[in-house]
């Protein structure tokens, strides 16, 4: 897996969250109702989605799980309803950019605790974060976002 090491500094953050079980469907349904109020707002153009799932399926019952749809805002920025403002935790980060296919997904998930293991990383407490910039969407790329200490 190609791999590089990045700081992401604490962030303001507009997002959309949905509560429930994780799935594609309602994540794209979530992702794309964001895309709307992003566009409408003058947040959209230049900037990155972050995809965070909160909590984890196998710890947390499935119909509390949240996961957010978000972009980093500036400070001045007023967040209107539906969206709600919060806070993007700062640190380093794995970063790993893959096809966005199920397939490649499914590796990923299957393989990154032992990749992390082999550089010799260690895991922050923090969720994961996909990302997703125009330029990839358009090659049908990705980004996750692994938080390091």
């Amino acid at each position: 897996m190609n791999m590089t090491i990045e700081e992401l500094a604490e962030s303001r953050i507009a997002y959309f969250r949905n509560v429930g079980e994780y799935g594609e469907k309602k994540n794209k349904e979530l992702m794309e109702s964001f895309k709307k109020w992003a566009q409408s707002n003058g947040v959209l153009e230049g900037s990155a989605i972050l995809g965070i799932p909160q909590d984890h399926p196998e710890v947390t019952p499935k119909e509390e799980c949240r996961y957010d749809v978000c972009v980093v805002v500036n400070q001045e920025f007023i967040v209107t309803k539906p969206a709600q403002a919060g806070r993007l935790p700062g640190g380093g980060y794995a970063v790993f950019q893959l096809d966005h296919t199920k397939e490649a997904l499914s590796s990923f998930w299957n393989n990154i605790f032992s990749e992390i293991e082999r550089n010799q990383l260690s895991l922050r407490e923090q969720p994961m974060i996909e990302r997703y910039t125009w330029g990839m969407v358009e090659q049908h790329l990705c980004e996750i976002l692994v938080p390091i200490q």
